[in-house]
């Protein structure tokens, strides 16, 4: 059986549904772009990204031997023009000799943690070296924290700053 064209009411609905579908299709993406920028400086480096403000160290903690000798430092740094946190971690000396680095651990890490979502980002000292830094993460009303590992053939440690 053919069929006639198709009836003006009926094309006008269809025209009416097609437009609504496409409006909220844009609005879904929209909203899905606006949720990817919600953090612009998560993963950004410290090191080349200008801000503005000032950089400080609102915390840090040490990082010591199991007869209390001075290991390291594990630093919180903070950007007021970015409002954005990141850990650096510097050794006492550079490390030759770590406990599970043929495993693939390097010899010491810093970590910086987001509390609101857990996001995290870390750096690993390589041998022969006695720091790095992690790229940073957004900390506009948020708290964040810094965690420095240490992993030689010696033993363990670890130390976390307070939250900022």
């Amino acid at each position: 059986m053919k069929r006639g064209p198709m009836p003006s009411i009926v094309r006008s609905a269809a025209k009416i549904g097609a437009a609504s579908l496409m409006a909220l299709s844009a609005v879904a993406l929209s909203s899905g772009s606006a949720q990817a920028n919600t953090y612009p400086y998560d993963g950004a480096d410290p090191a080349s990204t200008y801000c503005g403000g000032t950089t400080s160290t609102p915390y840090s903690s040490t990082l010591t031997w199991g007869d209390g000798s001075y290991a390291g430092t594990v630093y919180l740094r903070y950007n007021s023009g970015c409002r954005t946190v990141w850990a650096k971690i510097v050794l006492a000396s550079p490390q030759d000799a770590c406990g599970n680095a043929s495993a693939g651990m390097a010899c010491a890490e810093a970590v910086v943690h987001r509390n609101d979502d857990g996001a995290e980002m870390s750096c690993y000292v390589p041998q022969g070296a006695t720091s790095c830094y992690t790229a940073m993460l957004n900390d506009a009303n948020m708290s964040s924290h810094a965690e420095g590992f240490l992993d030689t053939a010696y033993g363990t440690r670890y130390a976390q700053t307070s939250d900022y």
